[in-house]
């Protein structure tokens, strides 16, 4: 059935009284054609079902560019070529519902689909509002969103893409804290480039309020490593042409790394003042293991011993300048974690070490 000539003679059907019935009965029995033929052959559904979405945007592309713009501000439901654009429309709306999985994502979509998908972002922004109110995120995503919206030439991918983040953020819990709606934006791949930027800052900004290089690097891995397994919706992109936001955020986070590590680098060999440089490379050694040494430490700290506050520093300096019986460079991370997970043989050495200490004074003070 060629549809094109069928609704070429309805347009040229005019005056007649009975038109919107005509226009009716020629939707409904157009798609109960479809019900009855378009699985008729499974391996060219989604060629022909892609036809009829090329034949009616044509059509209603042809039909829209003969409006006068007050076609689009004042109710013109009178009107036959009014009548006939929201009949094709309607024909586009029933492939969209029942055959989405078919349909060509590139085509731009029509004039009326546009007129109608921001009528819905203007009914939903302040719903949208709501999520985090007054923050920067929710700001850059509506701001998207009209955007995308603001341009005459929107794609099937761009609309639905934004329907479906739009939905997800309004089925967020009332009480959502701004982690909750990172993760999902993350998941839905929203590269926008202005939140890529938002993201990047916050993220270097965590990164910056750690003191030290050793620190900084430290968070940068781990950040890293959390990124690398949040998880993806697949075939989603707010920008297909770019990267994921997830790529792109560990793309940046494997380059802060490389500097972070760079930087050490080049603080440890750079000659430093002649007092300074006397204890580059001094290490106390102690006839302990790492682990009786982080158990000390752990005593040391709580019982008082140790004043500072900065529990990661403390780890930080007996690893920079402190070396076991077995092994010359320690961790800092791994005597920071062993301070907390500790074996029952540890306080046990731990233990006679402080007896043996108790006995070498009183030994001392009888001498």
């Amino acid at each position: 059935m060629n549809h094109l000539s069928t609704f070429e003679h309805l347009v040229n059907a005019t005056g007649q009284t009975d038109f919107p019935t005509i226009l009716h009965e020629e939707k409904n029995r157009i798609i109960a054609e479809w019900q009855q033929n378009l699985y008729a052959d499974d391996n060219r559904l989604k060629q022909r079902i892609q036809l009829y979405q090329n034949k009616l945007l044509f059509l209603l592309e042809t039909i829209t560019n003969q409006f006068p713009p007050e076609m689009f501000t004042t109710d013109q439901s009178d009107d036959q070529l009014v009548q006939l654009s929201f009949t094709l429309y309607d024909l586009l709306v029933y492939l969209e519902e029942n055959y989405a999985a078919y349909l060509d994502l590139c085509y731009n979509i029509s004039r009326l689909h546009l007129l109608s998908a921001r009528e819905e972002l203007a009914r939903e922004t302040p719903l949208l509002n709501r999520i985090l109110p007054d923050t920067d995120v929710m700001r850059i995503v509506i701001s998207s969103f009209e955007e995308t919206l603001r341009s005459d030439h929107v794609t099937f991918r761009q609309l639905y893409y934004t329907r479906e983040l739009s939905k997800c953020l309004r089925n967020l819990q009332p009480d959502s804290l701004p982690e909750d709606v990172e993760a999902l934006l993350l998941y839905m791949n929203f590269n926008d480039s202005m939140y890529l930027k938002y993201k990047l800052q916050l993220l270097s900004v965590e990164i910056n309020s750690h003191p030290t290089t050793h620190q900084q690097l430290t968070q940068t891995k781990w950040l890293l490593k959390m990124n690398n397994q949040q998880q993806e919706q697949y075939g989603y992109a707010y920008d297909i042409d770019q990267l994921s936001l997830k790529d792109q955020i560990s793309e940046w986070l494997m380059h802060e790394s490389e500097f972070l590590e760079y930087k050490i680098k080049i603080d440890e060999t750079t000659p430093l003042p002649q007092e300074v440089a006397r204890w580059h490379n001094f290490k106390v050694k102690v006839d302990l293991s790492v682990n009786e040494l982080a158990f000390l430490l752990r005593v040391m700290i709580e019982h008082g011993l140790i004043l500072n506050n900065n529990k990661s520093e403390v780890a930080e300096f007996f690893a920079r300048y402190f070396a076991t019986n077995n092994q010359p460079s320690i961790s800092a991370d791994s005597l920071r974690r062993k301070m907390y997970d500790y074996s029952a043989s540890s306080i046990e050495s731990v233990k006679q070490l402080l007896l043996d200490l108790f006995h070498t004074s009183k030994r001392i003070n009888s001498d």
